[in-house]
């Protein structure tokens, strides 16, 4: 999994678990989450699913009144999978590191090796060119420079999404400014 940092627009779940040193202190520590439960796990896990379903609907929703006002999809980050194949492409503009040291020798070779990889092997999205909401089941599909993405992913339309939130938010605020 791409590490959050480096990868803000993509989406991650919990990556490090919190640490107990006993059993008690492990209930414990759970029982302050927001998502405490102490029965029916499963239909309580099921309702959480259905829940991140529920919202991915609503993005798709969301995206197909809203596409065709961004003015600007070149930050956008996200990997589409085609359904049909499962055929992935990652999508992002190559961004310039500023390392917080500087690094010499061999580190310094890895890294500019890195960079060189990340900006030839780059994949901006030029332009998103259609959208495509089937209400009868929900199937959404995106053209991405000119490239058809059908059925993809609840991870890709939400990611979508919030780049669409987002980009009107800036366009709203260059507007008033």
């Amino acid at each position: 999994m791409a590490r959050k940092k480096d990868h803000p627009n993509l989406i991650h779940g919990s990556i490090m678990r919190p640490c107990f040193m006993t059993e008690e202190e492990f209930e414990e520590g759970y029982k302050k989450s927001i998502f405490y439960v102490d029965k029916e796990f499963k239909s309580e896990y099921e309702k959480h699913i259905s829940a991140m379903d529920h919202i991915a609907d609503i993005a798709k929703s969301y995206i197909y009144k809203n596409w065709k006002l961004v003015k600007d999809w070149t930050d956008l980050e996200v990997v589409v999978i085609h359904g049909p194949t499962g055929e992935s492409t990652y999508y992002y503009s190559y961004k310039e590191k500023i390392r917080k040291r500087n690094y010499t020798g061999l580190a310094s070779d890895i890294f500019m090796k890195f960079d060189r990889e990340r900006k030839r092997k780059q994949n901006p999205v030029v332009a998103m060119n259609s959208v495509v909401l089937d209400p009868t089941d929900g199937d959404f599909s995106v053209t991405i420079n000119g490239k058809e993405h059908w059925w993809i992913q609840n991870e890709a339309v939400i990611v979508i999404a919030d780049y669409i939130e987002k980009q009107l938010k800036k366009q709203e605020d260059e507007k008033n400014n």
